[in-house]
Order: structure tokens, then sequence, then C-alpha cells
């Protein structure tokens, strides 16, 4: 039989599309090429976030959709960057219907290629053959898997921190100043180890500096050092973080809380890479990478005067932000995982091994104030209390199991933001509570949901998956 027919008899119809993973290898590009020409639909995306996202949006195992389904998963591992073992995990969890191939090292001839376009279709075949096309949301396969992506300390499920993953290393290469920017609770300090570790100044020290938790004279006294006889109580010379972190990195947290006066002297630093201790006359060079924080609007507060306009564009080479919780929940059954772990050890209380299905429900319901930090708080005392082999509901603290908590519709927010981020915050959590309260009255059914709602069963389901919602948890 013709190669072409047996493609299309073998595979299905509608033709699945290829997703090429990286792609910007030799090997990869001849596959492409090979591929195409033998009638196959290819996509070529540039990384492993890209990818993930991709495959949520368009194949997600949302309703039907318009978009042809992806058949196969072509991993180019030497150009997929960071993340890509991870990556391949996750997709083997959440994508069993997928047919998964790794690339050769460059290097492989033509007939290589040819004997991996063979693969591609028979593991489409195979995988089909078993699992049949996935996308139905009636079927009951939509579960949330405890697996995910780590990077140094960090872990989570959500493509826009894989992305944050693969930035990393790349920001870290250079000594260039970076800001990162999230609410409090976040996790901006494990971001900026991560970008010490990732480094070429990883064997140098990493320091952190509250910058909000001193009083302006004690953090510079803190940051530049002190003479002896500076002040009262300096009854010896102090080396300052500047001088200790130097040939390594310095990381600046709550920056946007520093007087007027210390911007000034922070601006010289990061102009002429030298100090001045206090109380001293001479200057001296330092060598340190500056990574800096902040919960708050710098552009607003540049805006109002507050704060240095020279300063912020010369903190701002790089800026990183991290989303907050409430905007990633399928994080949240991960990362409670991950601390029932680190707690049940830590603790002493290897008996406590898991989280029971119903507290799981209850933490994703919550909106998460305080970001990743207080739902590890939570899950600490959780271990701490509950006196059988799993975390359960009762184990969670009374404003989680609040009706009043689970239903509230404002989450906090600060003066300091832009109304339209507040509105959409707002918004987001109506929206959510909204579907929360129309699943519950429909029992799951998403098409009567859906008729309720005015919208069709399909944008249905992609809120439900961007608000992290389960149609089984209605039931």
């Amino acid at each position: 039989m013709h190669q072409r027919e047996r493609i299309a008899e073998g595979v299905a119809l509608p033709r699945p599309i290829i997703m090429i993973v990286g792609g910007s290898g030799p090997t990869a590009k001849r596959l492409k090429t090979h591929c195409t020409r033998r009638g196959m639909r290819v996509r070529s995306v540039p990384d492993c976030g890209t990818a993930l996202e991709s495959l949520q949006a368009a194949e997600g195992r949302g309703g039907p959709s318009r978009m042809p389904p992806v058949g196969a998963v072509i991993l180019d591992v030497e150009s997929a960057g960071v993340g890509a073992g991870a990556f391949r995990e996750l997709l083997q969890q959440e994508y069993p219907g997928l047919s998964l191939l790794e690339l050769p090292p460059a290097g492989a001839g033509p007939e290589d290629v040819g004997l991996l376009v063979g693969a591609v279709e028979q593991g489409i075949r195979e995988k089909q053959a078993h699992h049949g096309r996935a996308g139905d949301p009636d079927a009951e396969t939509y579960e949330t898997p405890l697996h995910g992506y780590k990077f140094e300390d960090l872990n989570s499920r959500n493509p826009r921190m894989l992305e944050l993953f693969q930035l990393i290393p790349r920001v870290a290469q250079t000594d260039s100043p970076v800001l990162i920017v999230g609410e409090t609770g976040t996790g901006k300090e494990l971001v900026a180890a991560a970008i010490h570790r990732q480094s070429l100044r990883k064997d140098g020290e990493f320091f952190t500096i509250n910058c909000g938790a001193l009083t302006e004279t004690l953090l510079e006294s803190e940051l530049f050092g002190h003479e002896k006889g500076a002040f009262t109580g300096a009854i010896r010379t102090k080396k300052g973080y500047f001088e200790l972190a130097s040939g390594g990195t310095l990381f600046l947290d709550e920056l946007g809380t520093i007087s007027p006066a210390m911007q000034v002297k922070l601006l010289r630093v990061l102009q002429e890479m030298e100090i001045r201790r206090v109380g001293g006359t001479r200057l001296q060079k330092v060598d340190v990478r500056i990574v800096a924080a902040t919960n708050a609007s710098l552009e607003d507060a540049v805006a109002a005067g507050t704060f240095r306009e020279d300063l912020y564009y010369r903190l701002n080479v790089v800026q990183v932000q991290i989303p907050p919780l409430r905007d990633r929940p399928e994080d949240i059954p991960l990362l409670a995982e991950v601390f029932r772990a680190k707690f049940s050890e830590g603790l002493g209380r290897t008996d406590v091994a898991n989280i029971d299905p119903a507290a799981i429900r209850r933490l994703r319901s919550y909106l998460w104030p305080g970001n990743v930090r207080e739902l590890e708080n939570v899950i600490e005392r959780a271990i701490i209390l509950t006196h059988g082999a799993a975390v359960t509901e009762s184990d969670l603290p009374e404003q989680l199991r609040r009706e009043e908590a689970r239903r509230t519709a404002i989450p906090n927010f600060d003066l300091d933001e832009p109304l339209f981020a507040v509105v959409q915050r707002v918004r987001s959590a109506v929206e959510r509570e909204y579907l929360k309260r129309l699943l519950r009255r429909y029992k799951g059914h998403l098409g009567r949901a859906a008729e309720h709602a005015g919208m069709n069963r399909r944008t249905l389901y992609s809120k439900m998956q961007v608000y992290g919602l389960r149609r089984q948890d209605f039931r």
C-alpha cells in the first residue's frame, strides 16, 4: 500500500497534528520536512511551556473542538529548554492518548529520520487503539494528578510558571539586575535563589535582606556596613551585605519601601559598583549582582513621585512576574502534596500519608490571599492537628471551612494597585463563584449549566479549566 494511503487509514480521520517541541535542531528540522512531504500536519512550538499551553487550549480534554487533535508529540530535548524531563512525565500522566517520541542527538542521518516517521505513525495507531480520541468532557478521564514540573525549589503545573522556569536560566547567565514582581507569599525569594544557583555566581554567596523590616538607619548599616565609632553602639567595624555578597548575589526584598535618601545611595551603587561604609571616607569597589523584589507597583510609585524613575529603570532591566496562587488553581493539589510530604517528615508524622479528596476540594475553593506561603502554613497546621493517616477537611482552619470564606467574591487588594487590576481580580473571583454555584445546582451536568449561563458547552468547559473546576466535584 502507498505510504500516504497507509497513513490515512492507520492514523485517524481527521488527520492529527504532529507537535514538535523545540524543533531548532537539525534532526527536528529534517523530521518536520519529512512528515510534511508524507501528508502529515506538523506544528512546531519553541519550548515545553508553549507546548503545554497549546495542548491545554486545543486538546486539553475540553469539549468538541474545531481544531485538529494532537496525535503525537516529538520532543527535541536538545532545544526544548529546561523542564523537558518533567514535561515528559506530565505528558504521560495527563495525555496518555498521545504518542511521545524523543529525538536522538544531533547527527542522525536521513535514514534515521525515516525510521522516526515510522515510529510516529506506529505510536499514534497504538495509542488510539488503547485510548481512543481524547477530548470528551463526559468521559471519566479528567483527574488532577499530583505530578508537575520541579525546577530548583519551585513546583508547578501551570504554563505561565513553566515559562518562568525556562526564563530563569537565560536571565541567570548575565549580571544584569532583575526585578521580581509578585504578591506577598508567591515565592519571590525562591525565584531569586534559583537565579543565583543557575548563574556563573553560583559558587559565591547569596544574601537576602528584607528592606521593609528595617529602619532607614539600620538598613544603611546592613547594606553598606559601618566603621567603628560611626554611631552609638558601633563598637567594631562591620562589613555590609554589599561587601559580603561580592562575587555573589544580593536579594533586596520589598524594595518599594525604601526611603528617597536610600534610593539615591542604591542608585550610586548600581551605577558605580562602589560603596562607602557608614562613618567611613574610603570608597570600596564591590562585585555583586542585584536581584530586587516588590509586591507593589513601582510604576505607580514612580508616577506618584515616591520612587525614583532612574532607579526603577536601572533595576528593571529584566522583569520576572510570578502569578498569584488564585490564578493557577491547578497548582493547589500539587503544592499541598509537596508540603504534606515535607511536614510529615519534618514533624515526625510519617503516618500522615495523603490528603483526603474532600480536603483538596476545599483547598481549591479558597482564594488564598496569602498565596503559597498561606497554603504552606495551612498544611503544616493540618499535619500537626490530624489524628489519622490523612489530612481531612476538619483539619483545615475555620476560615477555609466556613461557607462565607468559600463564597467570598472580593479578594484582598492593595490601594497601590491600579483600578483595572483590582476590577479584573474581583471579576475573576465572582465568575469563578458563579460557575461553582451553577455546577452545584446542575450536579455537574455541563449541557444544562451552559444553557443556563447563556454560553456554549465548550466555553463553559474552558472557563472551568481556567478556574480549576472539575465536573465530578459537583455530582
